[in-house]
């Protein structure tokens, strides 16, 4: 009888296991697309946008509902939460006589009020970052950089608070806060770089090479290590493994995508979703990376799974 009850538990336990994994759908729907969901840092809430990146939304987990902070164009791309959970820095879009004109802005999740913090430009071809605690934010120009208060207190970073990282295009800048020096590097010569963040412990930078790998290396250049294949990465918060999504296109859709973990100095890759008929893509750790967060293409809806 034990040996039957030990192989009985022997063939329940995976099954136990894939159950306690399958994604649960929070939003979203081919008729409403639901995408680039994000957690919050204190992992109560999950801002997402909808199709072509208009509007910004929050999910709150507590409360299993969603409203909007926004609906202005290109607001959902490459959001930032700021490090209370409490604001939103992006940079939205307007259209003038055809002509496209950018303005970077902090809402604020709990009023849900703005600030913007620039005039309305036709030429902003990059993001802006949080830096300095939250209290300023950073904005890369073509020539330089420029600095705008964002209205809040400054919190104190783990490590290097006194250093900003920034990306350009083909070059990762870092400015000194406290001196102004502003230093450069370029990991991979002639390559343009994408999809760029600074590990919450501010000790190494994971990004992507257009048409290439993904890479991480130290905030001071050294160490650079190839993850391989991939697309859009982040970072667990502690800092220790990459989650990430490995697409195919046909050269105008995309065809299949299945999300990944792996740590920094690329081992222990790991499949998390695996399947054939859904194409999974824009994946985010929780902040106690119990959880992950992302959407699926073919359905248009925003997923949570448990990856315990």
């Amino acid at each position: 009888m034990k040996i039957s009850f030990t192989i009985f538990l022997f063939f329940l336990t995976p099954l136990l296991f894939a159950q306690s994994n399958s994604p649960v759908y929070l939003t979203g729907s081919i008729d409403d697309i639901s995408m680039n969901p994000v957690f919050s840092p204190d992992g109560n809430k999950i801002a997402y946008t909808k199709a072509g990146y208009k509007g910004i939304w929050i999910y709150d987990l507590t409360l299993n509902s969603s409203k909007q902070i926004t609906n202005e164009m290109a607001a959902g791309f490459a959001f930032k939460w700021s490090s209370d959970s409490k604001s939103i820095l992006t940079r939205v879009a307007k259209y003038e006589d055809l002509k496209r004109y950018n303005a970077v802005k902090v809402f604020n999740i709990d009023s849900d009020q703005s600030s913007q913090l620039t005039d309305y430009k036709s030429m902003m071809p990059y993001l802006p970052e949080w830096i300095e605690g939250d209290s300023k934010v950073l904005l890369p120009t073509k020539d330089n950089f420029e600095i705008y208060l964002s209205g809040k207190p400054k919190l104190q970073y783990r490590n290097n608070s006194e250093k900003s990282f920034f990306l350009k295009a083909d070059k990762i800048f870092s400015q000194n806060t406290t001196t102004n020096k502003l230093d450069y590097f370029e990991p991979i010569k002639n390559a343009e770089y994408i999809n760029f963040s600074v590990s919450p412990d501010r000790t190494k930078f994971v990004f992507e090479v257009m048409g290439g790998n993904i890479f991480v290396t130290n905030v001071d250049g050294t160490n650079l290590t190839d993850l391989g294949k991939g697309n859009r990465p982040r970072w667990s918060s502690d800092s220790k493994k990459i989650i990430y999504m490995v697409a195919e296109d046909d050269g105008q859709d995309y065809t299949a995508s299945d999300i990944y973990t792996i740590n920094t100095d690329g081992t222990q890759k790991i499949n998390l979703t695996n399947t054939k008929d859904r194409i999974e893509m824009n994946p985010c750790f929780s902040p106690d990376g119990k959880k992950i967060v992302f959407d699926v293409i073919n359905d248009g809806s925003v997923y949570l799974m448990n990856i315990e």
